[in-house]
């Protein structure tokens, strides 16, 4: 028999009050997750959130199913909605009471409105790596990474320390060191927010002691596999740490450098579009300075940011223990890998952004003096220079350094002498021009003036006392010939014509017509804003004696035993910048012609004024010429060439 209406009626809200009170828990649970896990971002790719929530969750809409399906089955009373509740809130008091068990260490606080939430500790593609750099196919990577950050007074320490934490995966991440070099007030203050799944480990100094001893005692304390150095004012990208170890885990002897970007301080992320650079290089005063190439080679690392092996860490001895302050570590580092056995590499897909020193922007300027200093280039020579080492600062390296320990470790690792490295980057020293064909001075025909530094320009001084240059940077592709310029009354005869294009005209100067390379083709070529013959006869005039008597094409005239060219050309002549070694960049083209005319890219030429009192950039119809003087082969490419044929070092080998 049907029930009467009224007791379907009470029985039909007596099912609905039960649907409300079995499901209210769970949604409470939902809603309270949030509150109660403030850094776990919503997709929950780094913290777990499925592997934490997912079995409370379970469990709860689990009792509140078996509450509703019961009452339809007549098999349930009042007693089991209040056993039903008792579960609920159970399940959720042992979730809270797990989540304050894994947390040791206080949550991080809430982050600015700008500040960026790092979310992705993987991501589902694959860095993409060189094979030939990689170990075997059949070996799986494997290890783990303690990140070192040596800091002093840095107000970024807890930024760059979350970065690491948030995009480094846990079975990754074996520790995060934080080396504080006394800061004032101590770093540990300003890291308490740190949560304990990051590993964080801070070690203090009494007193500053400099980068290099802070990193130091942050590599001699490492546990990983793998320990990277880096500054204490970056934040890595995702998948910062793949290629970087699949590389180290390839070769022991290794240092691997990221691609370093510029740092967004109001996302804290890498600028979007922003520049990516890794590479440096040094001369022989130590000094060092970036360039860029094809090649993942790197020959000195600029110094902040790199990952090794803890093996090679140990072997190699880390630092020079003699160094105090900021710099020169660096190069000590890379000269001691490439002449001890190891070898150094990029990592193009691993980016980490950097935190530039900028005078205009306060926020990134340092917060401490160093108090004890030594001279650590000094040092880099008197270790490692050998026959070289009386180039540094051209003579003037002091002979009372004690570098007895570092010698001694150098000698323990059997070393190569410096030439060995010379030799491995001769695309850059040789072909580059850091060690000079031929040193000279330019004098202005006709007077006893020369060119010569002053301050960040160049000016005319009496010969005697002006700059020491040379011929330098790479010759990119179809870069012009100093015969270029030349008339070349054999390409065609006189009765003849050239084709420039879709014309003809008498010569290739009169092809364009006011239409610039556009109507300067076929016969003719476009080079430093001349329509010249595109193809010569005869010898070429790269050899003339009277010229440069060079065997090789170089682009750019460099200052001796510097690491500056001749830069934009001015009104006023040539400006003062730090070399382009690849030659790419065209503010730094110049061609010391076969007329002894100094054509810049730009189609002027370096000449004087009226009255040959300073430089000034002029047409190069009507400039002035110049011409070598007191030319000479340096004594350190005398060294090299000796070097290579008594260590019998090969061409064939690689070269950058």
């Amino acid at each position: 028999m049907a029930k009467p209406r009224g007791e379907r009626s009470s029985a039909s809200q007596a099912w609905i009050r039960r649907c409300f009170v079995c499901w209210v828990a769970p949604l409470v649970f939902l809603l309270f997750i949030p509150f109660n896990m403030p850094n776990m971002p919503v997709d929950g790719t780094e913290f777990g959130l499925l592997e934490t929530v997912g079995p409370p969750l379970i469990g709860l809409t689990a009792t509140s199913l078996l509450g509703i399906t019961l009452p339809l089955c007549g098999c349930a009373s009042r007693w089991f909605v209040v056993v039903q509740v008792v579960l609920q809130i159970a399940i959720i008091g042992c979730f809270l009471t797990f989540q304050e068990r894994t947390s040791a260490a206080p949550a991080a606080p809430a982050a600015p409105a700008k500040q960026h939430t790092f979310r992705d500790a993987e991501a589902a593609e694959e860095p993409k790596v060189a094979t030939r750099f990689l170990q075997p196919q059949n070996q799986k990577r494997s290890g783990t990474m303690s990140v070192v950050l040596p800091c002093l007074n840095e107000p970024y320490a807890f930024k760059t320390v979350m970065s690491f934490c948030n995009r480094t995966p846990a079975e990754v991440l074996e520790e995060i060191i934080v080396v504080d070099d006394a800061s004032v007030p101590p770093l540990v203050n300003k890291l308490e927010g740190v949560p304990s799944q990051c590993k964080l480990k801070v070690l203090r100094h009494n007193e500053s002691l400099g980068l290099m001893i802070a990193k130091q005692t942050g590599g001699d304390a490492a546990s990983g596999t793998y320990i990277g150095f880096y500054d204490c004012h970056v934040a890595p990208a995702r998948n910062w740490y793949k290629e970087t170890i699949e590389l180290l885990a390839a070769k022991e002897r290794r240092l691997v450098v990221p691609m370093i970007a510029d740092l967004d301080l109001d996302t804290w992320d890498e600028k979007v579009h922003g520049a990516l650079t890794a590479k440096c290089y040094i001369n022989f005063n130590a000094d060092f300075w970036w360039y860029e190439d094809e090649s993942d080679f790197i020959p000195v690392i600029s110094g902040g940011l790199v990952a090794t092996t803890r093996k090679w860490w140990q072997d190699s001895g880390g630092f020079d223990p003699g160094m105090r302050g900021w710099g020169g570590e660096n190069t000590d580092q890379s000269l001691r890998a490439w002449l001890c056995g190891g070898d150094i590499l990029r990592a193009r897909s691993s980016h980490v952004a950097h935190m530039w020193r900028v005078d205009s922007d306060p926020r990134t300027l340092s917060h401490y003096h160093l108090k004890h200093r030594t001279d650590n280039l000094a040092r880099v020579a008197a270790i490692w220079f050998g026959e070289f080492r009386d180039k540094f600062r051209e003579g003037k390296l002091d002979s009372t350094l004690d570098v007895s320990v570092a010698v001694h470790k150098l000698q323990a690792l059997q070393c190569k002498p410096f030439a060995y490295f010379l030799h491995r980057f001769r695309k850059l020293y040789v072909r580059g021009g850091v060690l000079p064909e031929h040193v000279f001075r330019l004098r202005l025909k006709g007077t006893d003036k020369c060119i010569s530094k002053s301050g960040a320009v160049f000016k005319l001084a009496p010969c005697a006392v002006a700059s020491w240059l040379h011929f330098a940077n790479m010759a990119p592709p179809r870069f012009p010939r100093p015969s270029d310029f030349e008339r070349d009354a054999s390409l065609a005869p006189s009765s003849s014509e050239v084709v420039c294009g879709g014309h003809t005209a008498p010569s290739c100067a009169e092809c364009p017509r006011q239409h610039g390379e556009e109507w300067c083709h076929v016969d003719c070529k476009w080079v430093f804003g001349s329509c010249v013959p595109a193809v010569k006869s005869g010898p070429s005039s790269l050899n003339d004696s009277n010229i440069s008597n060079t065997s090789r094409p170089f682009s750019g005239i460099r200052l001796w035993n510097s690491i500056e060219c001749f830069d934009r050309l001015d009104p006023t002549g040539p400006i003062v910048y730090f070399c382009d070694i690849t030659g790419n960049n065209q503010n730094q083209q110049y061609l010391l012609d076969t007329q002894g005319l100094i054509r810049h890219s730009s189609g002027r030429c370096v000449s004087v004024n009226p009255k040959a009192t300073q430089l000034a950039a002029h047409p190069c119809d009507g400039a002035r010429g110049w011409e070598v003087i007191e030319r000479f082969v340096p004594a350190e490419t005398q060294r090299y060439q000796a070097a290579v044929a008594r260590y019998q070092l090969r061409e064939d080998s690689p070269d950058s």
